[in-house]
C-alpha cells in the first residue's frame, strides 16, 4: 500500500500550481460552494465526500488541496490506498489565498485613485449575505469608474468582498480592518468576461426541508450567489413549501387529508421548527430571538431579499396538491411548476444543491 507525501502549498509558486492545473494534476477536494467562491486556476473539483468515484490516470502524480489540509489529507490517504501517487498540499487554499489572492487585489488597485466624490454606506447592522447583497445593488446604480465606500462589522466580509470583486470584475480599491469594523472602497469595473469558466454561472437549489434553520441557510446561499452574479432558482417542494407561506395567517377552508395536513403544518414561515433542539417550539423562539439580536435577517426578510434580486422561486404544484396547500396561502411573487421546470434550469447550472 502506498503512502502519500506532503508539501506546504506555498512551497510551490502560483505558476507551478497553475501548471499542475493545466495538466490535470491539481485536485480541489472542497465543496462546490467553496470552489465557486475561489480556486486555483485550472484545478479540478472533486469533493472529498465523492472521493471514492475518483478514476484518473495512475501514471500521474496528483496534488490534493482543500481549505487548510485536513480534508485533503483524508482524500490523499484514500487515493494512496488505491495506488495513486499523491501529494497532500498542507495549508490549503486558505494559505494560498492569503499569499496570492490578496496580492492580486493589491496589484489591481495600485494605480486606482480614491475619489473624493463617492457614496458612503454603513452596513454594520447586517450579517452575511446582507453587505454583499446591498453592495451589489448599489454598484448597479453607479457608472463605470464611480466608487462607493462601505463600513461593515461582519468579520467574514474581508474574504467575501475579495472574492466578490474577483468574480464580478469590480475593483477593490481599499480594504481596512480594525477590531470593530471593516472599511472598503469599491470601484465599478467593466463586467467580467468569464470565458475561462465553461460551465454556466447558474445555481439551482431544491428546498425539501420544512425546518427553519435549513430554509434560512438555503436563502442565505441563494442571495449570496445572486449578488455574486449567478442566476438562481429555488424549487420549493413538500415541507419546503412552508417557507413560501404568507406572513399573515389565512383562513382557507379545507377538507379531509388537506385539513389534516393544515393542522400539522406551520401556518406561517415564522412557526417552522428547528432541525435540532426544537423543544416543542421553544427552540424556534430562541433562534429567532438570537437572530434578531445578532442582526441576522428573518426567513421572510430573506425571501423579500430574494424577490428584490429577481431570484426565481418555484412552488412544486404536485406537492401542493398532495399536501392540500392552496395558492392563496403562498406569496404572490412566486412561480408554479413541476420537476420539468426545475430540471430545465439545472441544465444551465453548474451548481446544484438539495437541502
Amino acid at each position: 500500500m502506498k503512502q502519500f507525501d506532503e508539501k506546504y502549498i506555498n512551497n510551490l509558486s502560483q505558476q507551478e500550481l497553475e501548471n499542475l492545473g493545466s495538466t490535470g494534476q491539481l485536485i480541489d477536494v472542497r465543496t462546490q460552494e467553496e470552489y465557486e467562491l475561489g480556486h486555483i486556476k485550472g484545478s479540478i473539483l472533486h469533493p472529498v465526500d465523492e472521493i471514492e468515484t475518483f478514476n484518473r490516470d495512475k501514471n500521474k502524480t496528483y496534488y490534493i488541496y482543500c481549505k487548510s489540509g485536513n480534508r485533503s489529507a483524508k482524500a490523499s490517504n484514500y487515493l494512496a490506498k488505491q495506488d495513486y501517487d499523491v501529494i497532500n498540499l498542507d495549508g490549503g487554499y486558505k494559505s494560498y489565498e492569503a499569499r496570492h489572492i490578496s496580492d492580486d487585489t493589491e496589484d489591481e488597485s495600485k494605480n486606482v485613485e480614491i475619489k473624493t466624490e463617492r457614496k458612503q454606506f454603513n452596513y454594520c447592522d447586517l450579517q452575511c449575505p446582507g453587505p454583499i447583497v446591498n453592495i451589489s445593488k448599489e454598484v448597479k446604480n453607479i457608472e463605470i469608474g464611480d466608487q462607493i465606500e462601505v463600513t461593515v462589522s461582519d468579520p467574514g466580509f474581508v474574504n467575501d468582498i475579495k472574492s466578490w470583486a474577483k468574480q464580478t470584475g469590480h475593483i477593490l480599491v481599499k480594504l481596512n480592518e480594525n477590531k470593530h469594523e471593516i472599511n472598503a472602497i469599491i470601484q465599478k469595473g467593466t463586467p467580467k468576461d468569464n470565458k475561462e469558466n465553461y460551465a454556466p454561472k447558474n445555481t439551482t437549489i431544491v428546498l425539501f426541508s420544512g425546518e427553519l434553520d435549513k430554509a434560512v441557510a438555503a436563502l442565505i446561499i441563494a442571495n449570496g450567489a445572486k449578488a455574486s452574479g449567478r442566476n438562481v432558482t429555488i424549487f420549493f417542494t413538500f415541507w419546503g413549501l412552508n417557507a413560501l407561506k404568507k406572513a399573515q395567517t389565512l383562513n382557507v377552508k379545507k377538507k379531509g387529508f388537506a385539513k389534516m395536513f393544515d393542522f400539522m403544518l406551520p401556518r406561517t414561515p415564522l412557526k417552522m421548527p428547528l432541525s435540532k433542539m426544537n423543544m416543542f417550539g421553544l427552540g424556534n423562539i430562541m433562534m429567532r430571538y438570537v437572530m434578531k439580536k445578532k442582526n441576522v435577517d428573518s426567513l421572510p426578510s430573506l425571501i423579500d431579499q430574494a424577490i428584490d434580486q429577481d431570484i426565481k422561486l418555484i412552488a412544486c404544484t404536485m406537492s401542493m396538491e398532495v399536501m392540500g396547500i392552496k395558492k392563496q396561502e403562498l406569496r404572490d411573487e412566486i412561480e408554479y411548476g413541476g420537476v420539468g421546470t426545475y430540471i430545465g434550469d439545472t441544465e444551465n447550472a453548474s451548481h446544484n444543491l438539495f437541502i
